[in-house]
Parts: C-alpha cells; structure tokens; sequence
C-alpha cells in the first residue's frame, strides 16, 4: 500500500503553468503523476478569483501542515492551572488525577497520566515566570532508592508476642476496620511522626512523639488508636515499639503482630505512606520544630488523596462507607 505524499514545490510550480494555460485537470495530474483528485483539490484549496501561484501555495500549504496535528491537551490555560494545582498543592501525581478524573466522569480520560508526565517534564503546565524550584516537576514523587542487600542487622532485638504469620485471617484479607500497620518516621531530631495505616481503608493516623523512644512511641500509639476500631497492629521490629505490651494491656488495647526481621513488605501498606509524607516533611527534617496539629493536617490531606488501590477514591470515602456499614 502505497503511502501519500504531499505535494513539493516543483509539482506545484508545474500545476502553476499548466493551470495558466488553461489546461484541464486530467492533463495536469497525468503530467506529474498524481490523482486527479489531488491535483483539484490543491487548486481549490490554493488558488484565488481562478487564478492558482505556487508561489503562495506553498506557503500556505506548509501552514495548513503544521495546524493540523492533534491539540495538546494541556495547550489550554485552564486545564494546565488545574493539574499544576493538583500537583503543588494537593501533591497528586499524576496516575491520582488521572484516575480521580475518570471516576468523577463515568470512566471518560480528560487528560491521561502519560499527557500528564509529558506536560510537566516540558514545562508546560508552569507560568513563564516561575523558577525550576518551584515548578511541578520538583514535586513529583521519586523513585526510591534499590535495597541495599547483605547487611547484617545491628539493631538490638525486642521480645514480641505475635509474629505476622499468627495473625488473624480478617487482617491478611483486609475485610474489615481495626487492622492496622505501625511506623515512625525517623529524623536528625529526637523527635518523630508515628504514622498507622489502616490495611482496609487506608486511613493514616498517629501523632507526633516527643522522642524516638519506646515510652514515647507508646504514648503516641496510645493517643492515635483512642476511640477507634481497634483489632491488630502489625509494627516492624525496631525498638521504638518495645513498649508494645503497655498498649496492649491498656483499656481498650490490642494485640500487636510482629513482622519478620528485616521484612518491610510484610507491612505494605504503611511502607507505601513514607513517600507521602516525605514530600511534606523532606529527609532531613527536624521534626522538633513540628507541631503535633502540622503532623495531623498533613496526615488530613493524604486521607483526602484519590488512591488508585481503592478505586481512586480517598481513605476518608472508604473508612466512612465500611464504619456505616459495619
């Protein structure tokens, strides 16, 4: 199948000459070996008052080119302000808008992840004046780094009373309120977030404790986990969470279920809540010049993020549909 060819300068100067001799349409086509189709469509598109001149065809041809191909979808003002605020200030990525997008439409793409991505590396979405710092790109999440393998771990070892491998089948299957998984967000200062995710809805909750220590962990935990459904957590094995016998045996407590040494993908879902969090407080942060009311608003708007795991609907959707249910 043969492709199209657009017409070249030289066949138009030939379509000029013959055209001024008044010679038909068939004539023209034969002599330069094209369809007469496109031999009266150029003269109809290009020529004036019955008169054709490739001088000006050609011009106008390249122009008609180069507005032809399909419209970026962000070219426009509006839709480009709207995705830059998605992303500096709601701190979506692009796959979260994408997929918000289309569950606010009944499934219908406005703009794809990957027109999304496209846009941002380019610089499209920013206005003229803003500097790299500031721009979307700089608050697109990174990968994060490769594990590094063959470490031998130093940390000092706690007793534990469950191990994950106990925990109930409820929990493994994410059926139900109440199971969560533990972490604190380590910083330079004494200080640091304690974040639990829940492994069903996704909700973050925690608070900040006023040291890295087990007694202070434990309070935070305490704090966090008051008032709410409460059926196992699944911490990891660092010694901020020794003390978690204390919260067991407090009113209303609950058992926790130990990860194996150095098995963070026993605890997905809170490991998933670290990139979040780190775009608010970078590493590095001193978390002792952090309130605990900054940490729950940062906490707050992660809960009211689309997430693609649950249908692009937000933590806060979901916890509130299964606490009704329940």
């Amino acid at each position: 199948m043969r492709r199209y060819r657009h017409l070249s300068a030289g066949e138009r100067d030939r379509i000029a000459e013959m055209h001024a001799r008044h010679e038909g349409v068939s004539a023209i086509a034969a002599a330069i070996g094209r369809n007469k189709s496109t031999v009266s469509r150029e003269i109809a598109r290009n020529g004036r008052n019955g008169r054709y001149g490739a001088i000006a065809a050609q011009p106008r041809s390249d122009a008609l080119r180069k507005a032809c191909g399909p419209r970026k979808r962000l070219s426009d003002p509006a839709p480009a302000a709207e995705v830059r605020r998605r992303i500096v200030d709601d701190r979506r990525s692009p796959g979260q808008i994408d997929g918000r997008s289309r569950l606010e439409r009944g499934g219908r793409c406005v703009v794809s992840f990957s027109t999304i991505y496209r846009a941002v590396n380019a610089g499209e979405p920013d206005p003229p004046q803003a500097a790299p710092e500031e721009g979307a790109r700089g608050r697109l999440r990174r990968r994060g780094r490769r594990p590094r393998r063959g470490r031998e771990e130093t940390r000092g070892r706690i007793k534990v009373d469950h191990e994950v491998s106990g925990r109930p089948r409820e929990a493994d299957a994410r059926s139900r309120l109440g199971d969560r998984e533990d972490d604190a967000v380590v910083g330079p200062a004494p200080a640091c977030p304690v974040t639990m995710a829940g492994r069903a809805s996704r909700p973050l909750v925690g608070g900040r404790a006023r040291a890295h220590s087990s007694a202070e962990v434990a309070k935070a935990e305490a704090r966090a986990l008051a008032g709410r459904p409460l059926e196992t957590v699944t911490p990891d094995r660092g010694k901020e969470f020794a003390n978690h016998r204390e919260v067991s045996r407090a009113p209303g407590g609950v058992p926790f279920y130990f990860c194996q040494p150095r098995h963070p993908w026993q605890k997905p879902t809170v490991e998933n809540t670290s990139g979040p969090i780190r775009e608010f407080f970078p590493k590095g942060a001193d978390f002792s010049r952090v309130t605990d009311e900054e940490v729950q608003e940062v906490f707050e708007k992660i809960n009211d993020r689309p997430r693609e795991v649950l249908g692009f609907r937000t933590a806060n959707e979901v916890y509130r549909e299964m606490l009704h249910s329940a």
